[in-house]
């Protein structure tokens, strides 16, 4: 196995150790000597994760070839082992924030023409065939004087779904944000605590007035929402339950969408502490008073699964109902597979191939219906009723970078040439000196 080192950003050979229940990856740098990272506080939890790995989908073309091995042929190569299930694309390098924690460091250049865009989502199409979500990301993407155009464009190609990652600001702007709702995007809302010191701390200014404001502009205009807390150990972990509870009761926010903090871009190190999935999970349990537990919980195939968490959930005013206390999820966890959004689609039963597909619309009659005999409910049971997601994603940094989860990523950038770049991969060895 291969790591970076923490000090170089060297690819070193690394090797993984267990003490007292955790698990360290101890790393040797032949200029900065031996290194130890905590990668994960639940020893049970990082081996029983690996039982829902399973083998990889090629895409349809690869982008690049394979020459010197990887990740230098990035692009992606041969050698990588899953396809694309989410393109990122970041359209500007523009913001109106400069937050402490920024992966990009933004704001850092300008807007990449609208011409070159669609030439990357025509690049994505021909890759996958038939790709399921876009992510607009930057910079600010809603700051892009062709924004609008940009989902359009995408939509008429037959993405199922263009998310737009955005700090929510140009939301609270009535006319933009009754436009951008007519493209029907889904939203990807950065949203990290409800206190205005934290903010501060966080994104360098208080925001949670115009935070809380996006969300109720969503819901006013119809636009299918996730939450995207990026979590910091000890500033902002102990809002967890509290975010999740907003959430769940939000009519248009589907899902919440923990990021623990990673030690990539703008983030200093020396002030900053990051959670492991394990300790995020144990939080949820805490703080929910066991609504939702560890156990609700299942790593998915798609990335490696020592990369994310994710629990489903039947809510309605009154209860929130784990799809793991109505059947035994791991008896169907490979319909799961290649699926990364979810907005009112179930995980369950036979049902699955009908509710996690392209042709799926939820809220209608049949989707209602594909629940039902998915869980063995009527549907006078889930009217009224809609299902959400609470997940954790675990991005890598120097410290934890492992080559083999790299390799299984489908959380892909588009760069301008149409090659396709690993996350984690664009983050460290990439992104520098772009814009």
């Amino acid at each position: 196995m291969k790591s970076l080192c923490p000090d170089c950003g060297r690819l070193v050979q690394n090797s993984e150790t267990v003490e007292s229940g955790n698990v360290y990856l101890v790393k040797t740098c032949p200029e900065h000597g031996a290194s130890k990272t905590l990668v994960s506080t639940d020893i049970e939890y990082w081996t029983d994760s690996l039982k829902y790995d399973r083998p990889g989908t090629t895409p349809l073309v690869w982008s690049s070839e394979q020459n010197r091995g990887c990740p230098n042929d990035c692009g992606i190569c041969p050698a990588h082992k899953q396809h694309t299930c989410v393109g990122i694309m970041e359209i500007t390098g523009q913001c109106n924030l400069s937050c402490n924690i920024c992966f990009a460091a933004a704001p850092s250049g300008g807007h990449v023409p609208f011409d070159q865009i669609s030439s990357m989502i025509d690049s994505y199409v021909s890759y996958e065939a038939e790709p399921e979500l876009l992510q607009l990301s930057g910079g600010e993407p809603t700051l892009h004087p062709d924004i609008l155009e940009i989902v359009r464009y995408a939509k008429n190609l037959g993405i199922q779904d263009v998310a737009v990652s955005t700090n929510g600001l140009r939301l609270l702007e009535e006319d933009f944000a009754e436009e951008l709702a007519k493209t029907d995007p889904v939203i990807y809302l950065q949203f990290d605590t409800f206190d205005s010191e934290k903010s501060r701390i966080i994104r360098g200014r208080d925001l949670v007035k115009e935070k809380k404001r996006a969300v109720e502009v969503c819901n006013e205009l119809g636009m299918t929402t996730v939450l995207v807390p990026t979590l910091i150990a000890g500033i902002n972990d102990n809002e967890i339950g509290a975010l999740i509870q907003y959430a769940l009761a939000q009519k248009k926010v589907f899902g919440v969408n923990f990021q623990p903090v990673a030690l990539t871009g703008r983030v200093d190190a020396p002030d900053i502490a990051t959670l492991t999935i394990p300790q995020v999970l144990n939080e949820i349990e805490a703080q929910t008073s066991g609504a939702l537990e560890k156990n609700d919980f299942r790593p998915i195939p798609c990335p490696h699964p020592h990369c994310t968490a994710i629990s489903y959930v039947l809510v309605d005013d009154v209860e929130v109902t784990p799809l793991t206390d109505i059947v035994n999820v791991d008896e169907y966890i490979d319909y799961a597979r290649d699926r990364t959004l979810v907005k009112e689609a179930v995980l369950m039963d036979e049902a699955f191939k009908s509710l996690f597909s392209t042709k799926a619309v939820p809220g209608t009659e049949s989707n209602l219906e594909a629940f039902c005999e998915a869980c063995g409910m009527t549907i006078p049971e889930v009217l009224g009723k809609s299902v959400k997601i609470v997940s954790v994603h675990a991005f890598m940094d120097r410290q934890t970078f492992q080559l083999e989860r790299v390799q299984k990523c489908c959380i892909h950038v588009i760069r301008p040439d149409g090659k396709m770049i690993p996350f984690c991969n664009y983050n460290h060895f990439h992104r520098q000196g772009e814009g």
